[in-house]
C-alpha cells in the first residue's frame, strides 16, 4: 500500500506532510525497512532530533542520523549543546547539500528528489555532497555521491559550469583525496583539446592550486618530444621526451650558444 503525500513549503518541516486518512499506513509490515525508514521521514511523529539549515529545519531520527553519521554520533556522547538541546545547526553548510544527507540517510535518491528544486548542474550538487559526506563522515554518503559525479560529468564537461565544477571540487578536497580529483583530470585529458577552446577553462587551470599539477603528471607519458626555442636565435628544435636528455642539453645545436649547465 502506498500513502499520499502532499508536497508543500514549510519552514520548519520536512516539506512533504501526509494525508490524515493515512497516518497509521507507514506501520504496514510488509514494506521493508528502507520503506519504513522513508516513512519515518515524512512525519514527525517520534522524531527526536532537529536539523536546522539557512533554508529549513529537518526533524529527524538520532537512530537514523547518528547510526550513519560517526561525527553526529560523537555529538551524543559528550554533554554537548546540541546533545541537551537535540538541536544541530548546520547554517555553515550548503542547504542543498545537507538536504540530500538528509535524503540519503533515509534511502532515498537525493538526485532524482532534488532535481526539479536545484538551481545547479548534478555534478556541482555531487561536488557539494562529497564534501559534506567527508566532512560528517558519512562514508557511504561520499562514495554514492562520487559515483553521481562521475556518471555525471561524462556527459555534462561540455556545460558552462564545468570550469566552476572543477574549481569548487579542488577548493573543497584536500589533495590527498583522489575521490573527484582522479575523474576530473581523467576527463580532461580525454577531451583536452576541445576544453583548451574555453576561456574559464584555461582560466581554472591557471588559477586552481594543484589542477595544473595533477594534468601535467598525467599528460608526460604521452608527450614523445619535446620542442626547445633557443632565447639566443630563436631557433627551435625537438629531441626525445626524457628526463636524461633534458639534463644533458647544454647548448644549442642551431647556433651553438651555450645556456644550460
Amino acid at each position: 500500500m502506498k500513502y499520499n503525500v502532499t508536497r508543500i513549503r514549510m519552514g520548519n518541516e520536512n516539506s512533504i506532510v501526509k494525508n490524515p486518512a493515512m497516518e497509521e499506513s507507514y506501520v504496514a509490515g510488509d514494506w521493508g525497512l528502507t520503506s519504513s525508514i522513508q516513512g519515518c521521514f515524512f512525519s514527525s511523529r517520534f522524531s527526536d532530533l532537529t536539523i536546522i539549515t539557512t533554508a529549513r529545519k529537518f526533524k529527524v531520527h538520532k537512530v537514523v542520523i547518528c547510526g550513519q553519521s560517526k561525527y553526529f554520533s560523537r555529538l551524543f556522547n559528550h554533554n554537548w549543546k546540541e546533545a541537551t538541546e537535540n538541536v544541530i545547526r548546520l547554517e555553515d553548510d550548503d542547504p542543498g547539500a545537507i538536504r540530500a544527507m538528509v535524503l540519503f540517510m533515509y534511502g532515498f535518491d537525493y538526485e532524482r528528489i532534488s532535481r526539479d528544486q536545484c538551481q545547479i548542474s548534478p555534478m556541482r550538487l555531487h561536488v557539494g555532497v562529497y564534501q559534506i559526506g567527508d566532512k560528517y563522515d558519512v562514508p557511504s554518503l561520499k562514495e554514492y555521491a562520487r559515483e553521481k559525479f562521475a556518471s555525471a560529468i561524462r556527459t555534462c564537461w561540455k556545460m558552462d559550469d564545468f570550469p566552476v565544477t572543477i574549481s569548487e571540487a579542488y577548493s573543497t578536497t584536500p589533495a590527498a583525496d583522489r575521490g573527484l580529483r582522479d575523474l576530473i583530470v581523467g576527463t580532461c585529458l580525454q577531451y583536452f583539446d576541445k576544453l583548451l577552446e574555453n576561456d574559464d577553462f584555461r582560466d581554472v587551470l591557471r588559477e586552481t592550486p594543484g589542477f595544473a599539477a595533477d594534468l601535467v603528471q598525467k599528460l608526460g607519458p604521452r608527450i614523445s618530444s619535446i620542442t626547445y626555442c633557443c632565447p639566443y636565435c630563436a631557433g627551435k628544435w625537438s629531441i626525445p621526451h626524457s628526463s636524461s636528455s633534458s639534463k644533458t642539453l647544454g647548448c644549442c645545436p642551431l647556433c651553438g650558444m651555450r645556456y644550460h649547465s
